[in-house]
């Protein structure tokens, strides 16, 4: 470890990650956006920060405390899905612990690409709880399938109240919405098909792995009334923060485009990049502007203030949470490697 905190501070090793590919996607990404908006919308930035400057501070703490509410209820349903697959002597951490890795989960798709928070979540849960890596896969799996039915739901009941010529834009959300929760219930079908296929084909332990992620999966879907409603809380919360963020903007948005932009944020966000950047914010901000009658300055205004909640403030909280835990490990292990020699010298 010493070796490898020497070599980050190495000038090459610095430069080395500067000019990464990654890296460079990443800046050209920024650049992208910046030149997309201001050419395409003919924003005055100048304005665009005068808004976000002239924000109501007290209503942008309170979107910020809503948003953290929905790890609360995310972490509740998780708990709940992982309590529906596993023995009933045996129930999952509490509703904080699963929160946590929730946040954590988050926090690594907006640190790394082709969003790998999911896999970290299941990794984290599995080498901790010393649950199977592929149940707790299937939950999460489970956990996608409902986010995306709730998604179509909602956009279903927002996008009828939208009229006017941007209102194509959110029908094509919607059918996208639509289109993610057939591949999803495909994917749920096409496992439960190929179970027994799985049995016969697949190696011993290839087969047992399939069998603990089917059964992860499928087992999720008990108790839905609970799970639905644990996760329109969530989501309530998310476009709360949303509709806290237009209120202290001083913006002209009504209810169903708030949930439509929320809705918007989140599908978004599936693009491959860390926390959907470069997606997102064109993405959203060209919405507002098809669907209300927002100037190009105040779309962008929206989008920079709501996405400092969303993803800068993840980062940092994230990380925060992030190292805590590493702190803690360490001197777990530092205080039973010091129990293991006093008694070894006792």
């Amino acid at each position: 470890m010493a070796g490898q905190d020497r070599r980050i501070g190495d000038p090459k090793e610095i430069k080395r990650r500067l000019l990464s590919l990654p890296s460079l996607v990443s800046a050209a990404l920024v650049a992208a956006f910046l030149v997309f908006l201001v050419t395409r919308f003919d924003i005055d930035l100048g304005n665009t920060w005068d808004q976000v400057k002239g924000a109501n501070g007290w209503l942008l703490a309170a979107a910020f405390g809503i948003h953290y509410t929905a790890f609360f209820f995310r972490g509740a349903r998780w708990r709940l899905l992982l309590e529906n697959t596993q023995e009933p002597d045996k129930p999952p951490p509490g509703t904080l612990y699963c929160g946590q890795l929730v946040l954590l989960g988050w926090f690594v798709n907006a640190v790394t690409w082709f969003r790998m928070g999911d896999a970290y979540r299941a990794y984290v849960y599995h080498d901790e709880q010393k649950a199977s890596f592929a149940s707790t896969v299937g939950t999460i799996l489970a956990e996608r399938t409902l986010e995306a039915v709730l998604i179509a739901a909602l956009l279903l009941i927002a996008v009828p109240f939208l009229v006017g010529p941007g209102g194509t834009a959110a029908w094509t959300l919607l059918a996208f919405a639509v289109t993610g929760v057939a591949l999803m219930a495909s994917v749920v079908s096409l496992m439960t098909w190929a179970r027994s296929w799985a049995q016969k084909r697949l190696p011993d332990w290839l087969a047992e792995g399939y069998r603990n992620l089917h059964h992860g999966t499928l087992a999720s879907f008990r108790r839905l009334a609970p799970v639905t409603g644990l996760g329109l809380l969530a989501w309530t919360a998310e476009a709360g923060r949303l509709y806290l963020v237009v209120q202290a903007l001083g913006l002209d948005v009504g209810i169903p485009l708030v949930i439509v932009l929320t809705m918007a944020n989140s599908l978004l966000s599936l693009v491959p990049t860390p926390g959907g950047f470069g997606a997102v914010e064109p993405g959203v901000a060209g919405l507002a502007v098809r669907l209300s009658r927002l100037t190009a300055d105040a779309a962008l205004a929206m989008v920079v203030v709501d996405r400092a909640i969303t993803y800068l403030s993840i980062i940092v909280l994230g990380s925060a949470v992030f190292l805590g835990r590493q702190a803690v490990r360490r001197l777990s292990v530092v205080a039973r490697t010091t129990a293991v020699q006093r008694a070894e010298k006792a």
